[in-house]
């Protein structure tokens, strides 16, 4: 195999009790089966007790790829994301790996394009691409979420925003696992991480071609009001923390999250389709 798409990487996924079996089915699959380029190993973190159905699907699926290539690790308790995902990177044999949530689809080409800049750009430390968000129920068409492609342009993005589709990402797990990991919140984990690997010197670019569909819709919306506001006013005061933003940005942050996060529903839906917001 040409060592530019070389399949030394591994892939990295979390499951919780709450996640759609089918989706899962669909998610698994489209990491292996799907592939262009198949991962020499596929690591599965179960945060917590699974259902019957879902440990059968993940069984089912190391069966049918072989568990030479697929390992299960299983926490004896619900620790959250970022401690499940530490978890997993922990165990990952190879120091290129990819990210997968376990509701989203990996496109058949996504892993041969990371992998091939990768490769070709070896100064690179995250990888993350476009993706397309679909509707959960009919799988049809919403938008695509695009993201900052440049250093600059996505450090300067972060001050602000997220810049990396988290399940789209392709990383250098060594330098992460030095720098900690993922920071244990409950949620925004993944954006505080950026956000310490840039402050690091960490080099970053986004690929402006969709490799990924994520679930996407009104109800996420919803879900993400009032109370989703005091997660992100922890990761403003972790980006202060660290120095990553002034205190002024931090002002400009909270009082653009705030009103955000405050808005009517329809409201966010507006704001969200003219400037990804979240």
């Amino acid at each position: 195999m040409n060592e530019i798409n070389s399949n030394n990487f591994s892939v990295l996924m979390s499951i919780h009790v709450n996640d759609n079996m089918e989706y899962l089915k669909i998610a698994l699959d489209s990491v292996y089966f799907d592939q262009v380029l198949r991962p020499k190993q596929i690591v599965i973190v179960a945060d917590g007790k699974l259902t019957q159905q879902q440990d059968e699907v993940i069984n089912e699926f190391s069966k049918s790829v072989g568990n030479n290539i697929v390992q299960i690790y299983k926490l004896k308790k619900n620790m959250g994301l970022a401690f499940s995902l530490n978890h997993g990177l922990k165990r990952c044999k190879f120091d290129l790996v990819a990210r997968m949530d376990s509701d989203d689809i990996s496109l058949p080409h996504r892993f041969l394009e990371q992998i091939k800049f990768m490769k070709s750009n070896p100064t690179v430390d995250v990888c993350g691409t476009y993706v397309n968000e679909i509707n959960p129920e009919t799988n049809q068409f919403i938008s695509t979420r695009k993201v900052p492609l440049s250093q600059e342009e996505i450090y300067t993005f972060a001050k602000k925003r997220n810049p990396i589709n988290h399940p789209s990402v392709i990383f250098r797990k060594d330098k992460i696992v030095t720098l900690g990991g993922y920071p244990l919140f409950r949620k925004s984990q993944d954006f505080a991480l950026w956000c310490l690997l840039l402050k690091n010197g960490l080099i970053f670019s986004n690929i402006g071609v969709v490799l990924l569909e994520m679930r996407s819709g009104d109800n996420l919306l919803k879900r993400r009001g009032v109370s989703y506001l005091k997660y992100e006013i922890k990761v403003i005061k972790f980006q202060r923390k660290i120095n990553f933003i002034s205190t002024r940005e931090l002002i400009y942050s909270f009082t653009l999250r705030a009103f955000f996060r405050l808005s009517p529903v329809f409201i966010r839906k507006i704001l969200y389709k003219l400037s990804r917001i979240v």
